[in-house]
């Protein structure tokens, strides 16, 4: 096994999809989610909405990890945060503390910018993740709940 380089951490540029979507498509594989085809998924990252993010963590000329982000306002005592969509570090890279590295440069990303939290959500089953989360200091807020509307509720909604 090769040794591994230091950690760089920057935005994602165009140079960058293939291994974006490479790392994209495990992360799917891992969470038994359905998966794009890869020419879709570039394309979903050349045609990403205005103001979403991606911070890569670079190692060894590919990418070891990535954070999903945006900003959002207002928040409590109506400050801007940032709302985290997806933390993802690749298989061969687990448990190596580039996890909570990806978190704390996210974390001074957010202080730079002049926000004030990062929001995120995590599935209830997810004990594991739910533990990594609290350890970083993160606080489940149980007064809050998640919501989603997709498809033909979307849908019908829009036509209202």
């Amino acid at each position: 096994m090769g040794q591994i380089a230091p950690t760089a951490f920057r935005e994602i540029t165009e140079a960058d999809f293939d291994d974006v979507a490479d790392a994209m498509i495990e992360m799917q594989a891992h969470y038994r989610a359905r998966c794009p085809a890869r020419d879709l998924i570039i394309d979903g990252l050349r045609s990403r909405p205005t103001g979403s993010r991606i911070l890569l963590a670079c190692e060894n000329d590919g990418v070891a990890g990535f954070a999903c982000f945006s900003a959002i306002y207002p928040g409590p005592g109506l400050t801007s945060g940032f709302f985290l969509k997806e933390l993802y570090v690749r298989h061969d890279r687990r448990s190596s503390g580039l996890g909570r590295r990806l978190m704390a440069r996210l974390a001074a990303i957010a202080r730079q910018e002049g926000h004030d939290r990062i929001d995120w959500t995590v599935d209830a089953v997810d004990l594991r993740l739910q533990q990594f989360y609290e350890m970083l200091g993160g606080q489940a807020l149980p007064e809050k709940r998640f919501f989603r509307i997709a498809g033909t509720k979307l849908t019908e909604l829009a036509e209202r």
